[in-house]
């Protein structure tokens, strides 16, 4: 089955809300939707009155990360939320963005089922996966955990991550023996902590100063099981490695990236335009480099399973494009073949 959606919420959503957003996924005839948590902020206030004698889990309307009796939210997290609340405790909460809503979340992956609509949910982009014992990789790994245990509520079935930066002086072994340590940390953690069976996707990057094109993303795939290469055609297109300029070149991409699925290709599309060395654009569809088209005849002969998320600018507009024309392909295909048989 070929699923398409948008990354994020639809730009036509009028109630700007999380649950409008899976709704209007489906009424667009779409059927996969990446939720965006991009900015985690955490919020520190003292307990309320009301709320003294609640589990932390329990505050409505709150995704609350952990309680302690300061300010100090760094070293707490899951296992400070079954704690029954007391009076001068601190409640430490991730607020703004998709966040705000997370009370909903069972309710939500509920619907999204209902509607078969199927659920991803990207981590920030300033994860920093690729280097060891610094503060900026601590605090990539608590918003990953944040960005878990929201995948979890929504029975989301895939959670994507970037894995970081790459600096001048570290060397290719250091860089990818930081993603697999902190990885396979983050792995473990999910398995202990989150009841859904969801999957790490490395979505693929480029730039000269970023860490996860599509060979050292295979390459880590290769050592940390549970994760799976999200390909991002419009950032392999960017880094003029891989071509990408006829079917044969899109089926290249996934025979390397097969042997690390079991079941679904995750992949997002969009438009892109080279500007000068090192720096890209992405674009709409229609205006960029890429030719979905050539995509669709690969999609058309292979026997697998992809969700396809439009991250061009134009989103759900961008999504629907890329299904319309996947559609006429397929029953252009199909009417030949007929044909075909008939003669």
């Amino acid at each position: 089955m070929i699923r398409f959606g948008p990354s994020g919420i639809p730009l036509s959503c009028k109630g700007r809300t999380l649950e409008d957003g899976i709704k209007d996924v489906h009424k667009l005839g779409l059927n996969a939707f990446e939720v965006q948590f991009l900015r985690p902020k955490v919020r520190t206030r003292p307990v309320e009155e009301e709320e003294v004698g609640l589990k932390a889990k329990e505050v409505p309307d709150k995704f609350v990360i952990g309680v302690n009796k300061g300010r100090d939210y760094r070293e707490i997290f899951v296992e400070d939320l079954d704690k029954e609340l007391q009076r001068g405790d601190m409640l430490h909460s991730i607020t703004g963005g998709v966040a705000k809503e997370f009370h909903k979340f069972p309710r939500l992956a509920k619907l999204s089922k209902e509607l078969d609509v199927e659920m991803s949910l990207h981590t920030p982009y300033y994860i920093e996966l690729s280097e060891k014992d610094s503060e900026p990789v601590e605090k990539s790994k608590r918003a990953f955990k944040y960005g878990g245990v929201m995948a979890d509520q929504l029975e989301a079935e895939t959670i994507i991550t970037h894995l970081g930066l790459r600096k001048e002086d570290q060397a290719e072994d250091y860089l990818e023996s930081s993603a697999v340590e902190n990885l396979r940390e983050l792995r473990d953690w999910i398995s202990e902590n989150c009841e859904t069976d969801m999957k790490i996707g490395l979505e693929t990057q480029t730039g000269e100063d970023v860490f996860g094109n599509l060979d050292e993303t295979l390459e880590i795939c290769s050592q940390v099981s549970g994760t799976i290469p999200v390909i991002n055609f419009a950032h392999i297109k960017a880094e003029e490695v891989y071509p990408l300029e006829d079917e044969e070149d899109f089926a290249e991409i996934f025979d390397l990236c097969k042997k690390f699925i079991s079941d679904e290709f995750y992949v997002t599309f969009s438009g892109v335009e080279k500007r000068r060395r090192d720096e890209c654009r992405m674009t709409p569809i229609k205006r960029g480099d890429l030719q979905f088209e050539d995509l669709v005849y690969h999609l058309i002969r292979m026997d697998d399973n992809v969700t396809i998320i439009s991250t061009s600018p134009l989103k759900e507009h961008d999504a629907m494009y890329m299904k319309v024309i996947f559609e006429r392909i397929y029953s252009r295909e199909i009417g030949k073949e007929l044909r075909r048989e008939d003669e």
